[in-house]
């Protein structure tokens, strides 16, 4: 098995791996994570990385993609760190992928190598028994892309032409992001995390290093505990938690469990929002209640082409009722980016007026995987000077104090339940199935939380919902499946001939009727 080539020059000496090692040496018997399974001490945690280490040593080159395959649980972390540990980095399936999806994944990258606690693919070769963990080689991909020595981890996003990109990351820009943010939390070993995130989902990257970098413990949530919330809510209290990192679409329904059960988390210090679009009423609900009185409430935007969190906002009161509909607070960036507003020809904007977010600073990831004219495209040189910067397609508004509030996005991507979804890969997807002859989607933010409505231009009897529901559950993570349908006669359209989005929403509140029916997909 030949590696793929490489970028030139020497991996990294300061990396995440490096820094787990020196946190395990100076305390291995302090407890370093707690699933399903028990407590996991520091050094446990170590040599069951090693083993995963010395499995792919002779097998991989600085900074080549590995494949974890794993669940939410100890064997995961300890694949993650002996991976890295290797020199290489780590290419997140989740498990709950469609086949399809995964399958991309891996040939899209070019990984030759899988570690992963399931099944082997029937393409897999077994190369080694790691315990509860499994190394398995693929067949080699021609061409595979030049990758950074540095790479920490590729983590696939959404694309609006129905293609996910794989975003390279490096083990500097996940250290100057927690060198830069965990002091503003004050975290260290007295402090107990939740993992509560898929590994695909760069909020887990801050979960994970949070905790472990820092001598704290890890509390894994796994997937049946994490999408219900009174069990959840149990483990917080059990585990006495004290940084919750959530969505605000999950952090409503914990809000919503919290108020019915009186729950009290007095051990909660923190608790991290990010992913999605605040929704303040949550927040208010879950002050009123005073499940945790001595916990402060922060914001945190974030990209993943950044590096996870870009600002941050220590919410208050006040903050909420000045921020006004449609305008999230996100608050100021972090010590290692600068981030500014430009106008559609990349210029400053002044105060107060609606600016692209352009980031800058050592949390800029090394781009899209094999993808140099996009790359080119979305992380130009500055042209105000200070390096490469990446263009957010986010809008955002600062005050005259330089204080940034969220205002949407510039084109069809949207945020729900913290994943970056590309309208544009959901329509691909609706329209590739038998019997539509159209689709659109928008997000649909009448009720409490905001939620994926698609709309299809087919016959309801010959392509019932729960069909629809079959069929793009082969092609679309979870995540991406829209939650209601609407049968069309047609799409709506402008003067111009373009997508009359306006009309969708009419369409899907009835008051206007191009055709419209709506089916909850169940």
């Amino acid at each position: 098995m030949t590696p793929p080539r490489r970028a030139g020059g020497p991996a990294p000496t300061d990396r995440l791996d490096s820094r787990f090692r020196a946190v395990a040496a100076r305390g291995p018997a302090r407890t370093a994570v707690t699933d399903a399974y028990g407590p996991l001490t520091y050094g446990e945690l170590a040599e069951q990385a090693a083993i995963v280490t010395r499995a792919l040593r002779d097998r991989v080159a600085p900074g080549q993609p590995v494949a974890l395959r794993a669940g939410r649980s100890r064997h995961a972390l300890a694949a993650l760190l002996g991976i890295l540990g290797a020199g290489a980095s780590y290419l997140p399936i989740d498990p709950g992928y469609p086949e399809q999806r995964r399958r991309h994944l891996l040939e899209d990258s070019g990984t030759q190598l899988v570690v992963t606690d399931g099944a082997l693919a029937p393409d897999e070769t077994p190369l080694a028994e790691l315990g509860p963990l499994r190394l398995a080689a693929r067949p080699p991909v021609p061409g595979s892309a030049v990758l950074p020595p540095d790479t920490a981890y590729i983590i696939y996003t959404s694309g609006s032409t129905g293609v996910p990109k794989g975003c390279v990351v490096g083990h500097a820009q996940v250290l100057a992001l927690l060198d830069a943010a965990v002091p503003l939390f004050g975290s260290g070993a007295d402090d107990v995390w939740s993992l509560f995130h898929s590994w695909s989902f760069d909020f887990s990257v801050w979960e994970i290093w949070g905790a472990l970098l820092y001598g704290g413990r890890a509390v894994v949530v796994d997937q049946e505990t994490a999408t219900d919330p009174d069990a959840f809510a149990a483990l917080l209290a059990a585990e006495r938690v004290t940084v919750l990192d959530q969505v605000p679409s999950a952090f409503g329904n914990l809000v919503t469990e919290a108020t019915a059960s009186g729950l009290r988390l007095p051990a909660l210090r923190h608790v991290v929002l990010g992913g999605e679009a605040l929704v303040p009423d949550d927040i208010r609900r879950w002050w009123a209640a005073g499940v945790a009185p001595g916990a402060a409430v922060t914001n945190m935007y974030g990209i993943t082409e950044t590096t996870v969190h870009v600002t941050h906002c220590r919410l208050t009161p006040e903050i909420l009722r000045e921020a006004g509909p449609g305008r999230t607070p996100i608050g100021r960036p972090l010590g290692h980016l600068d981030v500014q507003l430009r106008d559609e020809t990349g210029r400053p904007v002044p105060p107060g007026e609606r600016g692209e977010l352009w980031v800058g600073g050592a949390g800029v990831s090394h781009g899209y995987l094999g993808r140099p004219e996009l790359t080119a495209e979305r992380f130009p040189q500055d042209p105000e000077g200070g390096g490469r910067r990446y263009r957010s397609g986010d809008w955002a508004v600062a005050d005259a104090e330089g204080f940034l509030h969220y205002v949407g996005r510039m084109d069809g991507q949207v945020k729900l339940r913290g994943f970056r979804i590309e309208l544009g890969e959901v329509e691909a997807a609706l329209r590739a199935l038998p019997g539509v002859l159209g689709a659109a989607c928008l997000v649909d933010d009448a009720g409490r939380t905001p939620a994926l409505a698609a709309f299809v231009v087919a016959d309801r009897d010959t392509l019932p919902p729960a069909r629809v529901r079959e069929l793009l559950a082969g092609r679309l993570p979870v995540h991406m499946l829209p939650q209601a349908l609407h049968y069309l006669d047609r799409l709506p359209v402008t003067p111009h001939g373009k997508l009359d989005r306006t009309a969708l929403v009419a369409a899907r509140t009835g008051g206007r009727d191009p055709g419209a029916a709506r089916v909850s997909i169940p």
